[in-house]
C-alpha cells in the first residue's frame, strides 16, 4: 500500500461532490442530518491538507508543510471529536441519547485542548512531517499529554467519541461505519503505528464515503409524505 500526493488529493476530489451530494439530500429529507452530511467535504478538504503537506515535503516549502500540518491535525485532533458527537445528537430527540452525546462532546472539548492546543499555541513549529515508509509521520512529541503514561487514555476516549455515537443512533445504517472506523484504527495502529493519525484519517475519509448511502436511504420528511397524500397528482382520466 502507498500514499502519496496524488492519493490524497484522489480521495479529496472523490469526497468533495459526494458531500455535495449528501448535504443535498440532507436538505430535500431531513435537515437534522445537515451536520453529519457535511463529514465528506470535512474530510476532503482534511486529505487536502495532507495533500499540500506532501507537496510541501516534495518542494522542500517548509512553511506550506508547517501550515498545511497545523490545519490537518486541528481538523483530526479538535474537530472530529466534537463534530461527531454533535451531528450524530442532532438526529434524535430522546434526551439521555443527547445529554450523553453533549457531555461526550464536552469530553471532545477538552481533548483538543489538551493535544492540540500546545500545537495551535506555537504555530505548528516542531511537528515536521517526514515521510516513513510511504506515509507521513507528525511529530507530536511536543505535546505534554503525548508523552504521559496515560496518552493511551486519551486515545481511547478519542476512539469512543468518533464511534459510539454510530453503534447508540436510531439509524441503524450507521452501524457499519462505526465498526467501519474502529476497524480501521486497529488496522493503522498495528500496521501503520509510526503513522497512525496520517493513515487512520485516510482510512476515515475514504469510510465516510459510505455515507452516500446512508443519504441515499434517507427516508423523505414526515411533512412531505403526509403533504404528498393531501395533494395526490392529478389524473389523466
Amino acid at each position: 500500500m502507498c500514499f502519496s500526493s496524488e492519493a490524497s488529493l484522489g480521495v479529496a476530489a472523490g469526497l468533495l461532490p459526494a458531500g455535495a451530494y449528501c448535504i443535498d439530500a440532507a436538505w430535500r429529507k431531513d435537515r437534522n442530518y445537515l451536520p453529519l452530511a457535511i463529514v465528506p467535504i470535512v474530510f476532503g478538504l482534511q486529505q487536502l491538507c495532507e495533500g499540500l503537506v506532501w507537496v510541501g515535503i516534495n518542494q522542500k516549502h517548509p512553511e506550506m508543510i508547517r501550515m498545511a500540518a497545523l490545519a490537518y491535525l486541528g481538523i483530526a485532533l479538535a474537530l472530529w471529536p466534537v463534530w461527531i458527537p454533535v451531528a450524530l445528537g442532532a438526529l434524535d430527540s430522546r434526551k439521555e441519547y443527547r445529554l450523553g452525546l453533549t457531555i461526550l462532546a464536552g469530553i471532545g472539548v477538552l481533548f483538543g485542548l489538551v493535544f492540540y492546543l500546545p500545537l495551535a499555541t506555537a504555530s505548528g513549529r516542531g511537528i515536521n512531517p517526514t515521510v516513513i515508509g510511504h506515509s507521513i509521520r507528525y511529530d507530536l512529541s511536543a505535546v505534554p499529554a503525548f508523552n504521559s503514561l496515560w496518552w493511551w487514555l486519551g486515545m481511547a476516549v478519542y476512539l469512543i467519541a468518533v464511534s459510539a455515537p454510530m453503534f447508540i443512533s436510531r439509524n441503524l445504517q450507521l452501524r457499519p461505519l462505526g465498526a467501519g472506523v474502529i476497524l480501521a484504527a486497529l488496522i493503522s495502529y498495528l500496521l501503520f503505528e509510526y503513522a497512525f493519525s496520517s493513515v487512520w484519517c485516510f482510512f476515515a475519509a475514504i469510510l465516510s464515503l459510505y455515507l452516500v448511502r446512508v443519504f441515499y436511504y434517507l427516508p423523505a420528511r414526515e411533512s412531505e409524505t403526509h403533504e404528498s397524500h393531501l395533494h395526490p397528482m392529478p389524473s389523466n382520466q
